[in-house]
């Protein structure tokens, strides 16, 4: 997971994902919100499931209509500043797991968690194969050990 952290630390931390990940998929909402449709909630699980890695690894969960999560797969991984992200993949993905929405999400092994162009790119390309099959493109976020950037909410996407 985390080179800078001990093995039992790695431990800790991935035992932690797995039980945040069961108890998501038991309680789809808090409160009348879908679990995924609060960006808060979504930064907190992908602040620990990617934050700490040093290789780029892109992330894509994958949501029912109501936003509950189907699956949470790294599906591309990378080197320290880049990742090969092919569109066809996710959609592929998608489909097989029948789902109606997406959350991207890449980290920045850098600290920065700016966007860069090739973000940008990608990300609309990923949008526009997914709107050809009816699913939606919620957000994109871009994580980092300090900070997380959404598309959304810098009006991007």
């Amino acid at each position: 997971m985390c080179n800078f952290l001990t093995s039992s630390e790695n431990l800790v931390l991935e035992q932690a994902l797995l039980l945040l990940e069961k108890i998501m998929e038991q309680h789809p909402s808090y409160g009348d919100t879908p679990q995924f449709s609060n960006p808060e909630i979504v930064r907190d699980y992908l602040r620990m499931k990617i934050a700490t890695d040093d290789r780029e690894n892109f992330v894509v969960l994958f949501l029912d209509n109501q936003h509950k999560l189907i699956s949470s797969e790294v599906l591309f991984q990378g080197t320290f500043n880049t990742s090969a992200v092919y569109p066809r993949e996710i959609i592929k993905r998608a489909l097989e797991l029948n789902a109606g929405a997406l959350i991207l999400a890449h980290n920045h092994p850098s600290g920065k968690s700016t966007p860069s162009e090739a973000d940008k790119n990608i990300t609309f390309k990923i949008k526009q194969a997914a709107e050809l099959f009816d699913i939606r493109v919620l957000d994109h976020f871009v994580v980092t050990l300090k900070d997380t950037f959404s598309f959304v909410e810098n009006f991007i996407l």
